[in-house]
């Protein structure tokens, strides 16, 4: 398994000299620091942890959600815009990163928070949409969504 930590490093390093192959990089720690979060699933206080985790980046983007509602800004301006993007950053964290995890032991609700996270993700797709951001949107699965 490959030191995420040792891998950041490096990428920081190579920012300044090879844009690409820094990104290269950054994804490389990425999947290391999952394999070794995946690793940790196993051990039942290490399993709480990355679930709760979870727990929290679900509660924030629900929380970001309920502020535009609050707030009750006008669709397609840069109010309604940021808070749609600041809510689908944070959602497609939980789906396309920590949903790689599986919970083979039993020992977490993650699942549960899976289902969820999808479901809350195709609600802030609709915001998004709606915001008229500009990027490729991706689908609780990391699909780019071609609509």
């Amino acid at each position: 398994m490959d030191d995420w930590k040792g891998l950041i490093d490096a990428a920081m390093q190579q920012e300044t000299s090879d844009i690409i192959g820094a990104h290269g990089t950054y994804g490389q720690a990425v999947q290391a620091a999952l394999a070794q979060a995946q690793m940790l699933l196993g051990d039942v206080e290490a399993a709480q942890i990355i679930e709760a985790l979870y727990g929290a980046l679900v509660a924030y983007s629900q929380q970001v959600m309920l502020r535009m509602r609050a707030e009750d800004p006008q669709v397609g301006g840069v109010d309604h815009a940021f808070r749609a993007g600041q809510a689908y950053g944070v959602s497609c964290v939980l789906n396309h990163l920590i949903d790689q995890l599986t919970d083979v032991g039993g020992v977490t609700a993650l699942g549960a928070l899976d289902d969820f996270s999808d479901t809350l993700h195709s609600e802030i797709i609709v915001q998004s949409r709606a915001a008229g951001l500009t990027v490729e949107l991706l689908d609780a699965k990391g699909e780019i969504l071609y609509e």
